[in-house]
């Protein structure tokens, strides 16, 4: 188990002082911002050994990995694709039925993460006028 630095801890007051979904250069940018200016390389290998020791969760996007809090309940995510919203959600059938299919198909399923992409209804409301 990797060794919780006082630069990792300071990441991790971070993410958990929030509901957001971060990526490492908000991660820098709002500690420089609140006094802790950390290395871009430190952030990087500081969230990778919060996440192997299961203190923070991510989401892959395409682009880039977004980093929240670990303490939550099982969520999924819906991402607009114009202005980067992401919204949480949890949906009962939608989880019965990926447990039914992994069962179907004889696998053990550890975790998962459903993200869906599209429009927010604000930017759906700026594209179709």
């Amino acid at each position: 188990m990797a060794r919780l630095t006082a630069q990792r801890q300071t990441i991790l007051d971070l993410i958990n002082s929030s509901n957001n979904h971060w990526d490492a250069d908000e991660v820098a940018r709002a500690l420089s911002d609140a006094g802790h200016p950390i290395g871009i390389a430190t952030i990087y290998r500081g969230l990778a050994a919060l996440e192997s020791q299961g203190l923070i969760e991510s989401i892959q996007l395409a682009d880039k990995k977004r980093f929240e809090r670990a303490d939550k309940a099982h969520h999924d995510h819906m991402i607009c694709t114009e202005c980067g919203t992401i919204k949480e959600f949890s949906h009962q059938t939608i989880e019965a039925l990926q447990q039914a299919e992994a069962e179907k198909n004889g696998f053990k399923l550890t975790g998962h993460q459903l993200v869906m992409f599209g429009y927010c209804s604000s930017c759906a409301k700026e594209i179709s006028a």
